[in-house]
C-alpha cells in the first residue's frame, strides 16, 4: 500500500485538531490522550485495510481500531481497579472472569486476521468461534436463556443439549453479524457506544463506562477521519461483549429481549437478510459481497457529496439513528420501559423499514457494484 496514504495533509491536521478538541470537551484529559493513541495507530504500516475493502472506504486506513479501543478500555478499567472503583474480586461484567477469557480469545482470533488478511479460512474461523463459545457456555450455563416467554421455546431451551447448542449458535451468529455489518464509518462503533451507554445507565457498572468512553471517542475519530476501522479484533471482541452482556442482562430482567432486538436491530437484520440473499443467489454464505444495505445507501450518498468520508459517515449515521438510536431515544423519552416486550412492535417496524430501504436503495445501482470483496 502507498505509504503516502498516511502522510498528514493540511486537511488531515484540521480533522485531527477537531477530533482532539471534541475528545477533550466531551471526556477531558482522558479524551485527549485516547485521541492521540488512536492517531498513533493510524500511522503504523502494518494491519492496513485495502482501499474499497467494504465497497465503501476509498482511502487507506488501519484495521487496528478494535485493538486500540480494547486497549484504552483496559487501561481505564485498570485505573478503576487500582483506585478501588471496580471490585477486583468479581469480573467486570459481574460474572466469572472466564467471560473475559472468552472475549480475549475472540479478540485474538480477530487480531490474526487483522495482521494478516485471509490467513485463516472462513471455515476455520467459524469452527474456532464455535469452540470458544462452546467452552464458555459449558462452563457458565447461566447464559442459556430459559425464560424467553415464547410458547414451546422455553421448554426446548430447558433441554440441556438443545439449550446449549442454540445458545452457542446465537453467540457465533451475532459476532459474525457485527463483523458483517462493520462497513461504514461510525456504524458499528455508534451502535456499540449507544449500547454501552444504556448498559451503564441501567446498571451503573463502570466497565460499561470505560467501554462507552473508548467506543465514543473511537466513533468520533472514525466518523471524522475514516482512517481507523474496528477490524476483526473489534468486531469479534466487542461483539462478544455485546452478546454476552445481552444474555446476562436479559436473564436478570434488566432488559427485555424485544428492547435488545431494537437496540441491535441492524447487525441482526442485515445478517439474516444477507444469509437469505446469498442462499437465494446460489452463493456460498461464507463469501463476502458488497450488497449490504450500507453499501446501497453509500452508493447514493457518494453521488450527492464530493467528500467520500462525508458520504461514508452519513451512511453509518443514518443507520445508527434508525436502529440503536431508536432504542436510546425511546429510553430517554420513556416511550416504554426497557423491560417491556412491546418493543417487539418497534422491532417489527424496523424490519419493514429495512426491507423497504434495501429495495429502494438498490434502484439505479448497477450489478457491477455488487463485487465480491477480495
Amino acid at each position: 500500500m502507498d505509504k503516502n496514504l498516511f502522510v498528514l495533509t493540511g486537511k488531515d491536521l484540521l480533522k485531527l485538531s477537531a477530533m482532539m478538541l471534541l475528545g477533550t470537551i466531551l471526556f477531558g484529559l482522558t479524551g485527549l490522550v485516547i485521541m492521540i493513541i488512536l492517531q498513533w495507530f493510524t500511522r503504523q504500516s502494518y494491519a492496513q485495510d485495502s482501499v474499497d475493502k467494504h465497497g465503501i472506504s476509498q482511502i487507506g486506513a488501519s484495521r487496528l481500531g478494535g485493538f486500540a479501543v480494547m486497549l484504552c478500555a483496559a487501561g481505564l478499567l485498570g485505573a478503576g481497579t487500582y483506585t478501588g472503583l471496580i471490585d477486583a474480586e468479581l469480573g467486570p461484567l459481574g460474572v466469572d472472569y472466564f467471560v473475559w477469557i472468552t472475549v480475549s480469545c475472540c479478540m485474538g482470533l480477530g487480531l490474526v486476521e487483522d495482521l494478516k488478511n485471509d490467513y485463516l479460512a472462513p471455515r476455520v474461523r467459524l469452527y474456532s468461534e464455535f469452540a470458544i463459545f462452546g467452552v464458555m457456555v459449558a462452563v457458565t450455563p447461566q447464559f442459556i436463556p430459559l425464560t424467553l416467554g415464547i410458547w414451546g421455546l422455553d421448554a426446548v431451551m430447558a433441554l440441556p443439549v438443545i439449550g446449549f447448542v442454540l445458545t452457542v449458535m446465537f453467540c457465533v451468529g451475532f459476532i459474525n453479524a457485527v463483523n458483517m455489518a462493520d462497513g461504514a464509518n461510525g456504524l458499528i462503533p455508534g451502535i456499540l457506544t449507544i449500547s454501552f451507554s444504556l448498559f451503564y445507565a441501567e446498571t451503573g457498572s463502570l466497565v460499561y463506562a470505560a467501554l462507552m468512553t473508548s467506543c465514543g471517542l473511537f466513533t468520533i475519530f472514525n466518523v471524522i477521519s475514516g482512517r481507523l476501522f474496528l477490524g476483526d479484533t473489534g468486531s469479534y471482541g466487542l461483539g462478544a461483549i455485546l452478546v454476552l452482556s445481552g444474555l446476562y442482562f436479559y436473564e436478570r430482567g434488566v432488559f427485555s429481549a424485544s428492547f435488545l432486538a431494537v437496540l441491535l436491530a441492524y447487525p441482526c437484520i442485515d445478517f439474516l437478510m444477507t444469509l437469505a440473499r446469498r442462499s437465494w443467489q446460489g452463493r456460498s454464505i461464507f463469501l463476502p459481497d458488497n450488497d449490504h444495505l450500507h453499501n446501497r445507501l453509500y452508493f447514493h450518498f457518494q453521488k450527492r457529496f464530493r467528500s467520500v468520508t462525508l458520504a461514508n459517515s452519513l451512511t453509518g449515521g443514518v443507520i445508527v439513528a434508525s436502529s440503536a438510536g431508536v432504542a436510546m431515544m425511546g429510553s430517554l423519552l420513556s416511550w416504554l420501559p426497557v423491560t417491556s416486550e412491546l418493543w417487539a412492535l418497534v422491532f417489527a417496524v424496523q424490519c419493514i423499514a429495512y426491507l423497504l430501504a434495501f429495495y429502494l436503495a438498490g434502484l439505479g445501482r448497477p450489478i457491477s457494484q455488487h463485487v465480491v470483496d477480495v
